[in-house]
């Protein structure tokens, strides 16, 4: 019996909200219980946290800068923020890739360093060069299909369309199969096409954690209106501290503050950017692990066996009933 990945998810989907938000923190809590066994797991989520929070801080230095009349720096910064934000997607591949191996070789019963995964990645590097041109065209192509119309917008729909699949299988089962197996992507993604063959039914429902990466928005979106309410509010009432601007309300001047508006949006920023990355983070240790359990089971250290079976099964979340009976909605 094989089983769908978009079924699995979409069943997932089907739960109660609050089953889901009970998966979510129980996945959570259990992906920092495998951190514990080694310190070095979390050491490239640090990189990738300074590295973004130093790219958001020069983006947004720019229209501070900009309000102290300071357009030189203004522009230098905008100048590193515009370098680092293209950068961005092959430094996060290869601090990904340096987790997935140090899971791996953690759950193994090795004792990993970041150092041995630095040079891990070194061996890998074209690997994660595709990876990372993979994950730009993807995010440029999903922007591209709210774009243009008629003919254009179908010829981009099917490009997407025949993308999706490979995209789905990059973005979560390709990079252990390159970090574990020092494979190549084109034979990882043959590989990872028969994956689903290989999947018991006790361990289906765990493709429908995408849902994590939903409760960044449901996260995120409350805490930047609060703070734009709040910064606004600063930057009317206390004009006569910052830097002010004119605006019209109600076709009458008032002075304005866009200070603290931008410092509450970059705090708002930087807080998306490392909930995102934390998210990011949980999806490579549990797909490390879940396709190691899958693949290689027989390397998985003794006495973590049981707890990463429980691990992958979400085992806290009601069970979908009948999930090789339910249609899949078509995309």
């Amino acid at each position: 019996m094989s089983f769908d990945f978009s079924k699995a998810s979409q069943s997932f989907d089907s739960l109660p909200y609050k089953e889901r938000i009970k998966s979510v923190l129980h996945l959570v809590k259990s992906t920092f219980t495998i951190i514990g066994k080694d310190k070095d797991i979390i050491k490239p989520w640090i990189r990738m946290a300074i590295y973004h929070s130093i790219m958001v801080t020069f983006g947004f230095a720019v229209f501070f800068l900009w309000q102290f009349d300071q357009i030189g720096y203004g522009l230098l910064s905008l100048f590193f923020a515009f370098i680092l934000f293209l950068y961005k997607h092959f430094y996060d591949n290869k601090q990904e890739m340096r987790m997935s191996w140090t899971v791996y070789e953690t759950i193994i019963g090795n004792d990993p360093s970041y150092v041995g995964a630095t040079n891990a990645s070194k061996k890998l590097s074209s690997q994660i060069l595709k990876i990372a041109w993979l994950d730009i065209l993807m995010r440029f192509v999903n922007k591209s299909k709210f774009v243009g119309g008629g003919i254009i917008k179908m010829i981009i729909r099917l490009f997407i369309a025949g993308l999706e699949e490979v995209w789905d299988l990059a973005n979560h089962y390709l990079l252990p199969s390159v970090a574990v197996d020092e494979m190549d992507i084109t034979p990882a993604v043959k590989e990872m096409k028969k994956l689903k063959d290989r999947v018991p039914e006790s361990l289906v429902g765990i493709f429908g954690i995408d849902f994590l990466g939903r409760v960044v928005r449901h996260v995120t979106l409350p805490a930047y209106v609060l703070l734009f309410i709040i910064s606004a509010a600063i930057g009317y009432f206390g004009s006569s501290v910052f830097p002010t601007s004119t605006i019209t309300i109600g076709g009458d001047p008032v002075s304005f503050s866009w200070v603290p508006v931008i410092v509450a949006l970059w705090i708002g920023k930087l807080f998306s950017n490392l909930f995102e990355r934390t998210v990011t983070s949980v999806k490579v240790v549990y797909f490390t692990v879940f396709y190691t359990k899958i693949t290689h089971p027989e390397r998985i250290r003794e006495d973590m066996q049981d707890e990463l079976v429980d691990y992958l099964k979400l085992k806290q979340v009601d069970e979908v009933d009948n999930l090789d009976q339910q249609d899949v909605e078509s995309n």
